[in-house]
């Protein structure tokens, strides 16, 4: 069995599960409607000390205070968008060896001639091309919502562009290559989600922090996230693959 055959198998399985879809798709959703609508309100709608408030934690002032506010939240707001891409994978990649061993649909395939290589290969793709097609798309509505309420021009600026179309795929990598490894391991597909997830919370805190208006990351800071991604993509893969465990897999059923 090719890893083609088993990419279209993954992909005709996700087209079944629509509570999983859902799941994929509601928090990019959140993710873009929920700043977009803050800022429309802010500048349209809200009051004096609201926006003078915000203004004096992130050190706005003078002329173009729209565009000022627009840029501050756009760059606050990326840290949340590199969320996507390592959680949407992981709840693919974990329900597609943790879900499939619940189902006892896991055992045929792992007693076929395909592959090591050739499963975790397929099942990746198809966790990871998904997951960075639902991340592009909430990235452009994203910045065409606020290019749309400040009436000008703003995104995708180069932190965005390299975010979207450099760190995404790396973190992608990332949260599948987690999900597999700990999916592996881990009998319980859902235990094996909530252990994968984890990889999330330091970006969560990292904004957080930068929401506060604490800390503001800068290109250094993303540059040295995509060096210190790709090492950690690298020997995840690797793992991945030493820690799959066929026989184990099949001998030890819930």
């Amino acid at each position: 069995m090719s890893t083609a055959v088993i990419l279209r198998k993954e992909l005709l399985e996700l087209r079944r599960s629509p509570v999983l879809l859902l799941s994929m798709i509601s928090l990019p959703l959140t993710v873009v409607i929920v700043p977009v609508g803050l800022l429309a309100w802010l500048v349209h709608a809200a009051p004096e000390q609201a926006l003078a408030f915000v203004t004096d934690i992130y050190g706005v002032h003078g002329g173009g205070l729209q565009a000022g506010v627009a840029s501050v939240l756009a760059r606050n707001w990326l840290p949340m968008f590199l969320v996507l891409p390592i959680f949407l994978p992981i709840l693919l990649a974990a329900q597609s060896i943790g879900g499939e061993r619940e189902r006892r649909t896991l055992e045929p395939l792992l007693a076929t001639q395909a592959s090591t290589l050739s499963i975790i290969l397929g099942k990746s793709i198809a966790a990871l091309v998904p997951a960075l097609v639902i991340t592009w798309i909430a990235a452009a509505l994203f910045c065409a919502g606020i290019d749309l309420v400040i009436g000008s021009f703003l995104l995708p600026d180069p932190a965005w562009l390299f975010g979207t179309l450099v760190l995404s795929p790396l973190l992608a990598l990332f949260g599948n290559a987690m999900a597999v490894v700990v999916s592996s391991r881990v009998l319980d597909p859902r235990a094996a989600q909530n252990l994968a997830a984890t990889t999330v919370l330091p970006l969560l805190g990292l904004l957080v922090v930068q929401l506060a208006g604490r800390i503001a990351l800068g290109p250094r800071f993303y540059l040295v996230l995509a060096l210190g991604v790709a090492a950690a993509d690298v020997a995840l893969v690797f793992a991945a693959v030493r820690l799959f465990d066929r026989e184990r897999l099949l001998t030890q059923w819930r």
